[in-house]
């Protein structure tokens, strides 16, 4: 009777242990602003992948309305209808927040190539240094954030024009270049392929502008949980394969390791 009683007992531990072993996480995120937004597969797998790795399922649900970062923030600091979100804050981090250590896009959105004429290619070959690029014309809107960027850094910025504006004074030599992220900008210039543009050879701008998983303080076992997937996969090297597989292309296709770095300062 004993043994038999054990034996229930060890059981209902090891039920329990694989119970626990498959725990189901439900992350609520907010739907992006843009109604073109498609879904972010790159973020998807690291989620799936670290959260299996700590053998937790986890359910990934869209928020019904649209919302901008602000009020992302806001709602992730009240642990309202947001679980988790992938934000490039300040270094001041928000005491209401706790984030993941690891940077998701290893500063690619902090990397930006200049959309140029096709004649000026030369002019900009020679160009090394932020004082170098300083007497020349930046185009960049002022509601970007890229803006604010350019000008703290001392660079001449006209940000008075709106989209067609910038590409029209582009065109017609009223501007010198339009910096543009390594992630859009393939896109962009064949958007524009009726213009004699091309990217500045040799350089590229770099400011710190680092992505990572953010949740309210009320939600720090998930974060801990994620942050222990994570390093896992950083260690074997998931991470890195992710990261390639989804942004490899645009290391190479626009030679980013060979660019020489001019550098500016992040002041935000």
């Amino acid at each position: 009777m004993n043994r038999a009683i054990l034996i229930l007992q060890m059981t209902f531990t090891l039920l329990s242990l694989q119970a626990l072993a498959h725990e189901q996480i439900v992350i609520q995120l907010a739907k992006p602003s843009y109604t073109d937004a498609v879904k972010n597969q790159y973020i998807h797998d690291i989620l799936d992948k670290s959260f299996a790795a700590m053998d937790v399922d986890v359910v990934l649900l869209y928020n019904v309305r649209p919302m901008n970062d602000k009020r992302i923030i806001e709602q992730l600091s009240h642990n309202k209808t947001i679980t988790l979100a992938w934000l490039s804050l300040p270094h001041k981090q928000l005491d209401s927040l706790v984030r993941t250590t690891i940077p998701l896009y290893k500063g690619l959105h902090g990397k930006r190539l200049l959309i140029i004429r096709h004649e000026d290619q030369e002019k900009f070959s020679n160009i090394k240094s932020l004082a170098e690029l300083t007497p020349l014309v930046g185009l960049q809107q002022q509601s970007w954030s890229d803006y604010t960027v350019l000008k703290n850094n001392g660079l001449t910025v006209n940000g008075e024009l709106d989209y067609p504006g910038m590409i029209k004074a582009l065109e017609t030599g009223l501007g010198d270049y339009f910096p543009r992220s390594v992630l859009a900008i393939g896109t962009e210039l064949n958007r524009l392929k009726q213009f004699n543009f091309v990217i500045a050879p040799n350089i590229m701008l770099q400011y710190p502008s680092d992505y990572y998983f953010y949740l309210s303080k009320e939600n720090q076992h998930i974060r801990d949980i994620l942050e222990q997937g994570m390093q896992k996969l950083h260690q074997s090297g998931e991470l890195e394969k992710l990261y390639l597989q989804y942004f490899g292309d645009v290391e190479k296709q626009f030679s980013l390791k060979q660019r020489h770095i001019i550098t500016l300062k992040n002041k935000e």
